[in-house]
């Protein structure tokens, strides 16, 4: 294969979210051409795509020695700047890229996201005041006003949406924005597949649901299913390739042994399918004494009571998600483990780490501000019988929003909750609680994204 066509294919990986794939093909097409500037910024790319963020800087500095002025590779090594969070670095870079081509598509929208990231819902404004018309903006706009207080906001995104049937991300923008309000009714018709109202009965119907969320969103999304059972449904759950470790959590009425059923639909359909406007209670899990008691050994076998879980990273991880010639589509969701280190640091019994996918040097840092050692039980993400267990019979537990606050929901328990800015739409806009984990604590980050209160009243409650 040569060099043109490799670029290409890799090219077309990279639109089809192949990350790996796109790497290899990027890789041979500048090892057959190593002067070809246009495949030097497709290696790039790729990095980012691929999450390796050092070799993708590296790359586009490298790039930028032969073109100096080129303001799509100022964007590209700003985005991986900024996806390392090293955001006034990014900040100059898209700053001289709009300076040589203010006209670059995407780069207001991209600034402007910035802007929201590093607290300066003013300045997003402004940039956007400016920008191109389209869906990326709409959604910027609308929490840049949200954060700002202004009336209005949520209305004019709807209205945008309106207008736009073809965009699907603001319409699942406006839904979020109208469920933090505590709009339900409204909120579940945008955020799902603008089902038909249902009738008031689904007496002998048997309706399969499956998802294609994540695990802590199918627990979520249960806690709608006795709501239709008592209309009468027969319901049960197909489970993804990647959901099958839910399977041990759940009552076998509830999990689809292959009979035929009659409707099929997504679980998250469910509450706009029956109009709700309730906030009922979480999926309640199960366990045995002896699961308990195994939990209560594996704990005491790291050190003494009281045991401290933590989790300081949920959701996609920026770093590994992608952000080359596509807008953000997830909700990051972080708090620096120096900073919850040194909030916690003087726990007087043990801590226990419950955090999958941590990058380099995270666990470290937190170490190094926490002043002791915590020890790893992240593993048991994939057992989630021996997770359920420990969740049971821990002390605390200090975390983003994550699935591990589903299943301590279903049990019965609370968790003290770090809320970034601006809050995932189960945690609303503002206020002490959430309505869907009732007597979860909650510490919310200010729209200036500056921890340091919330973090100071985390330790106050924790460390007296």
């Amino acid at each position: 294969m040569d060099a043109e066509t490799c670029n290409q294919r890799a090219w077309e990986y990279l639109r089809a979210g192949e990350s790996q794939r796109a790497l290899e093909h990027a890789l041979r097409a500048h090892g057959l051409k190593r002067n070809n500037l246009e495949f030097l910024n497709t290696l790039g790319v790729a990095y980012g795509e691929a999450g390796q963020l050092d070799l993708a800087e590296a790359t586009f500095r490298k790039l930028l020695k032969r073109r100096p002025g080129d303001a799509g590779v100022l964007v590209n090594l700003a985005k991986a700047l900024e996806k390392r969070e090293r955001l006034e670095e990014a900040a100059r870079h898209y700053a001289r890229a709009a300076a040589i081509a203010p006209e670059f598509p995407g780069l207001q929208a991209a600034r402007a996201a910035l802007c929201l990231h590093r607290g300066d819902a003013a300045g997003a404004k402004a940039l956007l005041e400016q920008a191109v018309d389209g869906e990326n903006r709409a959604m910027l706009l609308a929490e840049a006003r949200l954060e700002l207080g202004e009336p209005g906001a949520v209305e004019a995104l709807a209205a945008e949406a309106a207008q736009h049937p073809e965009w699907l991300l603001a319409r699942t923008s406006l839904a979020y924005a109208l469920l933090a309000s505590g709009k339900w009714r409204e909120g579940w018709r945008h955020y799902g597949t603008q089902l038909k109202p249902a009738p008031r009965s689904f007496a002998g119907e048997r309706i399969l649901v499956h998802s294609e969320q994540g695990i802590g969103d199918v627990l979520f999304f249960l806690r709608f299913a006795p709501l239709l059972r008592e209309r009468g449904a027969t319901l049960a759950l197909a489970l993804q390739e990647d959901q099958e470790k839910l399977r041990p959590l759940l009552p076998t009425e509830f999990l689809h042994a292959g009979a035929p059923l009659g409707r099929e639909m997504a679980i998250e359909d469910l509450p706009a399918l029956l109009e709700s406007e309730a906030t009922p209670p979480a999926f309640s899990l199960q366990l045995d004494e002896e699961e308990k008691r195994a939990a209560h050994a594996r704990l005491a076998a790291r050190g003494r009571a009281p045991y401290l879980c933590v989790t300081w990273r949920a959701g996609t991880d920026t770093a590994r998600a992608g952000a080359y010639g596509a807008e953000r589509k997830a909700l990051p969701k972080a708090v620096p483990p120096a900073l919850l280190g040194g909030a916690l640091r003087g726990w007087p019994g043990t801590l226990v780490l419950l955090q999958r996918g941590a990058r380099t040097g995270e666990a470290a840092a937190f170490h190094a501000a926490v002043g002791a050692q915590a020890h790893d039980l992240s593993a048991l993400g994939d057992d989630l019988r021996a997770l359920l267990g420990v969740l049971a019979v821990i002390d605390e537990y200090v975390c983003v929003s994550n699935a591990n606050v589903h299943m301590l929901a279903g049990l019965g328990r609370t968790a003290k909750v770090l809320v970034p800015q601006p809050p995932e739409w189960r945690w609303m806009r503002e206020g002490a609680g959430s309505p869907w984990f009732p007597g979860f604590a909650l510490y919310r980050q200010p729209v200036s994204r500056d921890w340091g209160a919330p973090l100071a009243r985390l330790r106050q409650d924790l460390i007296r």
